[in-house]
Protein backbone atom coordinates (compact mmCIF):
# COMPACT_ATOMS: atom_id res chain seq x y z
CA UNK A 1 0.00 0.00 0.00
CA UNK A 2 1.94 3.21 -1.18
CA UNK A 3 1.59 6.31 0.87
CA UNK A 4 -0.46 8.09 -1.20
CA UNK A 5 -3.08 5.44 -0.76
CA UNK A 6 -2.30 5.51 2.82
CA UNK A 7 -3.63 9.04 3.42
CA UNK A 8 -7.23 8.87 3.17
CA UNK A 9 -6.96 5.97 5.51
CA UNK A 10 -4.66 7.64 8.09
CA UNK A 11 -7.01 10.90 7.82
CA UNK A 12 -10.38 9.09 8.15
CA UNK A 13 -9.12 6.98 11.21
CA UNK A 14 -7.75 10.34 12.83
CA UNK A 15 -11.21 11.98 12.39
CA UNK A 16 -13.03 9.08 13.73
CA UNK A 17 -11.14 8.78 17.04
CA UNK A 18 -10.95 12.59 17.25
CA UNK A 19 -14.36 13.65 17.35
CA UNK A 20 -15.10 10.42 20.05
CA UNK A 21 -12.39 12.35 21.90
CA UNK A 22 -13.96 15.58 21.52
CA UNK A 23 -17.27 14.10 22.79
CA UNK A 24 -15.56 13.15 25.82
CA UNK A 25 -13.71 16.54 26.67
CA UNK A 26 -16.33 18.20 28.84
CA UNK A 27 -15.97 14.94 30.76
CA UNK A 28 -12.10 15.60 31.39
CA UNK A 29 -12.71 19.57 31.68
CA UNK A 30 -14.97 19.29 34.85
CA UNK A 31 -11.85 18.93 37.36
CA UNK A 32 -13.49 15.64 38.98
CA UNK A 33 -12.04 12.39 38.54
CA UNK A 34 -11.04 12.04 35.07
CA UNK A 35 -9.11 14.64 34.07
CA UNK A 36 -6.42 11.68 33.32
CA UNK A 37 -7.91 11.60 30.02
CA UNK A 38 -6.18 14.74 28.36
CA UNK A 39 -3.13 12.09 28.15
CA UNK A 40 -4.83 9.27 26.93
CA UNK A 41 -5.07 10.88 23.16
CA UNK A 42 -1.22 11.19 22.73
CA UNK A 43 -0.34 7.83 24.53
CA UNK A 44 -3.03 5.89 21.90
CA UNK A 45 -1.31 7.47 18.75
CA UNK A 46 2.28 6.45 20.40
CA UNK A 47 1.66 3.21 21.84
CA UNK A 48 -0.73 2.76 18.10
CA UNK A 49 2.29 3.19 15.85
CA UNK A 50 4.61 1.11 17.83
CA UNK A 51 2.41 -1.84 17.36
CA UNK A 52 1.88 -0.88 13.57
CA UNK A 53 5.56 -0.70 13.38
CA UNK A 54 6.02 -3.78 14.63
CA UNK A 55 3.81 -5.29 11.63
CA UNK A 56 6.66 -3.96 9.46
CA UNK A 57 9.56 -5.98 11.17
CA UNK A 58 7.20 -8.72 11.78
CA UNK A 59 7.54 -9.29 15.20
CA UNK A 60 3.84 -9.90 15.63
CA UNK A 61 3.44 -13.66 13.85
CA UNK A 62 0.51 -14.56 12.25
CA UNK A 63 -0.52 -11.59 10.79
CA UNK A 64 -1.29 -11.06 7.13
CA UNK A 65 0.12 -8.88 4.67
CA UNK A 66 -1.08 -5.38 5.05
CA UNK A 67 -2.11 -4.95 0.92
CA UNK A 68 -3.94 -8.03 1.16
CA UNK A 69 -7.39 -7.62 2.20
CA UNK A 70 -9.36 -4.68 0.67
CA UNK A 71 -12.66 -3.56 2.21
CA UNK A 72 -15.76 -5.50 0.98
CA UNK A 73 -19.23 -4.31 0.13
CA UNK A 74 -20.24 -5.46 3.54
CA UNK A 75 -17.33 -3.95 5.38
CA UNK A 76 -18.26 -0.40 3.66
CA UNK A 77 -22.02 -0.68 4.21
CA UNK A 78 -21.35 -1.27 8.11
CA UNK A 79 -18.51 1.65 8.07
CA UNK A 80 -21.01 3.71 6.22
CA UNK A 81 -24.20 3.29 8.78
CA UNK A 82 -22.06 3.82 11.70
CA UNK A 83 -21.22 7.09 11.03
CA UNK A 84 -24.66 8.04 10.04
CA UNK A 85 -24.95 6.42 13.83
CA UNK A 86 -22.38 8.74 15.39
CA UNK A 87 -24.04 11.72 13.85
CA UNK A 88 -27.16 11.07 16.46
CA UNK A 89 -24.83 10.23 19.27
CA UNK A 90 -22.65 13.49 18.61
CA UNK A 91 -26.19 15.41 18.88
CA UNK A 92 -27.23 13.87 22.01
CA UNK A 93 -23.85 14.28 23.38
CA UNK A 94 -24.04 18.12 22.92
CA UNK A 95 -27.23 18.47 24.41
CA UNK A 96 -26.30 16.45 27.40
CA UNK A 97 -22.30 15.78 27.28
CA UNK A 98 -22.82 14.38 31.35
CA UNK A 99 -25.27 11.13 30.28
CA UNK A 100 -22.75 8.90 30.23
CA UNK A 101 -24.36 5.69 27.91
CA UNK A 102 -24.51 7.65 24.71
CA UNK A 103 -20.42 7.91 25.38
CA UNK A 104 -19.96 4.31 25.37
CA UNK A 105 -22.29 3.56 22.54
CA UNK A 106 -19.97 5.92 20.67
CA UNK A 107 -16.99 4.27 21.47
CA UNK A 108 -17.66 1.03 20.74
CA UNK A 109 -18.90 2.44 17.37
CA UNK A 110 -15.34 3.75 16.85
CA UNK A 111 -14.16 0.66 17.62
CA UNK A 112 -15.95 -1.55 15.43
CA UNK A 113 -14.77 0.65 12.40
CA UNK A 114 -11.71 0.73 13.37
CA UNK A 115 -11.64 -3.14 13.70
CA UNK A 116 -13.17 -3.23 9.83
CA UNK A 117 -10.38 -0.65 8.69
CA UNK A 118 -7.60 -2.40 10.54
CA UNK A 119 -8.81 -5.69 9.21
CA UNK A 120 -8.54 -4.79 6.40
CA UNK A 121 -5.04 -3.95 6.63
CA UNK A 122 -4.22 -6.84 8.41
CA UNK A 123 -6.15 -9.65 8.83
CA UNK A 124 -7.64 -10.86 11.71
CA UNK A 125 -5.39 -12.10 13.71
CA UNK A 126 -3.92 -8.19 13.86
CA UNK A 127 -6.93 -7.08 15.37
CA UNK A 128 -5.47 -9.45 18.65
CA UNK A 129 -2.19 -7.11 17.76
CA UNK A 130 -3.79 -3.59 18.60
CA UNK A 131 -6.85 -4.56 21.85
CA UNK A 132 -4.23 -3.27 24.21
CA UNK A 133 -4.56 0.15 22.12
CA UNK A 134 -8.21 0.06 21.80
CA UNK A 135 -8.64 -0.77 25.26
CA UNK A 136 -6.57 2.09 26.44
CA UNK A 137 -8.93 3.86 24.75
CA UNK A 138 -12.24 2.95 27.29
CA UNK A 139 -9.83 4.33 30.30
CA UNK A 140 -10.83 8.07 29.13
CA UNK A 141 -14.65 7.02 29.55
CA UNK A 142 -16.11 7.64 32.82
CA UNK A 143 -17.56 5.28 34.59
CA UNK A 144 -21.42 4.48 34.61
CA UNK A 145 -23.12 6.92 37.04
CA UNK A 146 -24.36 3.47 38.98
CA UNK A 147 -21.02 1.76 39.33
CA UNK A 148 -19.08 5.19 40.06
CA UNK A 149 -21.70 5.96 43.05
CA UNK A 150 -21.39 2.68 44.79
CA UNK A 151 -17.59 2.29 44.40
CA UNK A 152 -17.25 6.30 45.82
CA UNK A 153 -19.44 4.67 48.85
CA UNK A 154 -17.55 1.12 49.49
CA UNK A 155 -14.16 3.67 49.35
CA UNK A 156 -15.07 6.31 51.37
CA UNK A 157 -16.07 3.71 54.22
CA UNK A 158 -13.41 1.40 54.01
CA UNK A 159 -10.99 4.64 54.19
CA UNK A 160 -12.80 6.20 57.22
CA UNK A 161 -13.05 2.70 59.02
CA UNK A 162 -9.12 2.33 58.77
CA UNK A 163 -8.49 5.78 59.69
CA UNK A 164 -10.54 5.18 63.10
CA UNK A 165 -9.12 1.56 63.99
CA UNK A 166 -5.51 3.04 63.08
CA UNK A 167 -5.93 6.27 64.99
CA UNK A 168 -7.34 4.98 67.34
CA UNK A 169 -5.01 1.81 68.06
CA UNK A 170 -2.33 4.85 68.13
CA UNK A 171 -4.14 6.60 70.99
CA UNK A 172 -6.05 9.25 69.18
CA UNK A 173 -9.63 9.77 70.53
CA UNK A 174 -11.17 9.36 67.16
CA UNK A 175 -14.83 8.72 66.84
CA UNK A 176 -16.71 7.98 63.38
CA UNK A 177 -20.17 9.75 62.88
CA UNK A 178 -21.14 7.98 59.46
CA UNK A 179 -18.50 9.52 56.86
CA UNK A 180 -17.50 12.21 59.37
CA UNK A 181 -14.97 11.89 61.96
CA UNK A 182 -14.74 13.72 65.21
CA UNK A 183 -11.26 13.97 66.84
CA UNK A 184 -11.43 16.39 69.74
CA UNK A 185 -14.72 17.33 68.92
CA UNK A 186 -13.14 18.88 65.75
CA UNK A 187 -15.81 17.08 63.00
CA UNK A 188 -13.71 16.20 59.61
CA UNK A 189 -15.88 15.30 57.05
CA UNK A 190 -14.09 12.34 54.23
CA UNK A 191 -15.62 13.64 51.09
CA UNK A 192 -15.81 11.90 47.97
CA UNK A 193 -12.27 13.66 47.11
CA UNK A 194 -10.79 11.65 49.99
CA UNK A 195 -12.10 8.48 49.21
CA UNK A 196 -9.46 7.82 47.36
CA UNK A 197 -11.33 7.14 43.72
CA UNK A 198 -9.21 9.36 42.21
CA UNK A 199 -5.81 7.13 42.73
CA UNK A 200 -8.20 4.11 42.68
CA UNK A 201 -8.50 5.09 38.46
CA UNK A 202 -5.57 6.32 38.31
CA UNK A 203 -3.63 3.25 39.58
CA UNK A 204 -5.68 1.07 37.06
CA UNK A 205 -4.79 3.43 34.08
CA UNK A 206 -0.89 3.39 35.25
CA UNK A 207 -1.09 0.41 35.53
CA UNK A 208 -1.96 -0.79 31.95
CA UNK A 209 0.25 2.52 30.24
CA UNK A 210 3.33 0.74 31.91
CA UNK A 211 2.46 -2.41 31.17
CA UNK A 212 1.83 -1.73 27.69
CA UNK A 213 4.76 1.31 27.47
CA UNK A 214 7.17 -2.11 28.98
CA UNK A 215 5.33 -4.75 26.74
CA UNK A 216 5.03 -7.05 29.34
CA UNK A 217 2.98 -10.53 29.43
CA UNK A 218 -0.80 -10.47 30.43
CA UNK A 219 0.42 -12.15 33.77
CA UNK A 220 2.34 -9.27 34.62
CA UNK A 221 0.01 -6.51 33.31
CA UNK A 222 -2.46 -8.17 35.75
CA UNK A 223 -0.39 -8.30 38.43
CA UNK A 224 0.92 -4.71 38.19
CA UNK A 225 -2.81 -3.12 38.32
CA UNK A 226 -3.75 -5.24 40.95
CA UNK A 227 -0.72 -3.94 43.04
CA UNK A 228 -1.65 -0.23 41.93
CA UNK A 229 -4.89 -1.11 43.57
CA UNK A 230 -3.49 -2.06 47.08
CA UNK A 231 -0.89 0.32 46.54
CA UNK A 232 -3.24 3.33 45.90
CA UNK A 233 -5.50 2.36 48.74
CA UNK A 234 -2.92 1.96 51.09
CA UNK A 235 -1.39 5.47 50.34
CA UNK A 236 -4.53 7.18 50.76
CA UNK A 237 -5.82 5.72 53.95
CA UNK A 238 -1.94 6.31 55.15
CA UNK A 239 -3.19 9.98 54.06
CA UNK A 240 -6.19 10.26 55.77
CA UNK A 241 -4.76 8.90 58.79
CA UNK A 242 -2.11 11.47 59.10
CA UNK A 243 -4.35 14.36 58.31
CA UNK A 244 -6.69 13.09 61.22
CA UNK A 245 -3.36 12.42 63.29
CA UNK A 246 -2.58 16.11 62.31
CA UNK A 247 -6.39 17.32 63.30
CA UNK A 248 -5.65 15.56 66.63
CA UNK A 249 -2.30 17.06 67.76
CA UNK A 250 -2.62 20.63 65.99
CA UNK A 251 -6.28 21.28 65.62
CA UNK A 252 -8.04 21.94 62.22
CA UNK A 253 -6.06 25.66 61.62
CA UNK A 254 -3.40 24.41 59.24
CA UNK A 255 -4.98 21.10 58.14
CA UNK A 256 -6.23 22.92 54.47
CA UNK A 257 -2.56 23.78 53.90
CA UNK A 258 -1.50 20.29 54.02
CA UNK A 259 -4.63 18.72 52.49
CA UNK A 260 -3.78 18.93 48.77
CA UNK A 261 0.03 18.39 49.38
CA UNK A 262 -0.47 15.19 51.30
CA UNK A 263 -2.89 14.30 48.15
CA UNK A 264 -0.06 14.99 45.60
CA UNK A 265 2.66 13.48 47.57
CA UNK A 266 0.05 9.87 48.03
CA UNK A 267 -0.39 9.76 44.36
CA UNK A 268 3.33 10.55 43.00
CA UNK A 269 4.22 7.76 45.73
CA UNK A 270 1.40 5.41 43.70
CA UNK A 271 2.80 6.71 40.58
CA UNK A 272 6.67 6.08 41.20
CA UNK A 273 6.13 2.45 42.81
CA UNK A 274 3.92 1.58 40.05
CA UNK A 275 6.76 2.55 37.49
CA UNK A 276 9.06 0.87 39.71
CA UNK A 277 7.77 -2.74 39.84
CA UNK A 278 7.00 -2.48 35.90
CA UNK A 279 10.81 -1.54 35.09
CA UNK A 280 11.56 -4.65 37.30
CA UNK A 281 9.10 -7.27 35.47
CA UNK A 282 10.79 -6.28 32.28
CA UNK A 283 14.33 -6.70 33.61
CA UNK A 284 12.89 -10.26 34.77
CA UNK A 285 11.45 -10.66 30.89
CA UNK A 286 15.01 -9.32 29.40
CA UNK A 287 16.84 -11.88 31.24
CA UNK A 288 15.21 -14.91 30.98
CA UNK A 289 14.84 -14.65 27.10
CA UNK A 290 18.16 -12.90 26.93
CA UNK A 291 17.33 -9.67 24.99
CA UNK A 292 19.03 -6.34 26.37
CA UNK A 293 16.63 -3.90 28.67
CA UNK A 294 15.41 -1.12 25.80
Amino acid sequence: MSNKTNIPFWVFLSLLWGQFFLALYPSWADGTYYDYGFLVPPLLVYFFFVRWKSLKTKSAPGIEDQDSHPLTALQISIAVIAIFLLLALRLIETIDSGWRLPLYLHGFIVLAVSTVLLASRTGRKGITHFSPVALLAFFAVPLPSSVEVILIQRLTDSVTDTAVFANQWMGYPVVASGQTLLVNSIPLHVSEGCSGIRSFQGSIFAGFVAGEFFLLPVVHRIVLIASGLIIAFVANTTRVVYLVRHAALKGDDSLEAIHDVSGYVSLTATLLLLVGIAWWFSTMNSRETGNPLL
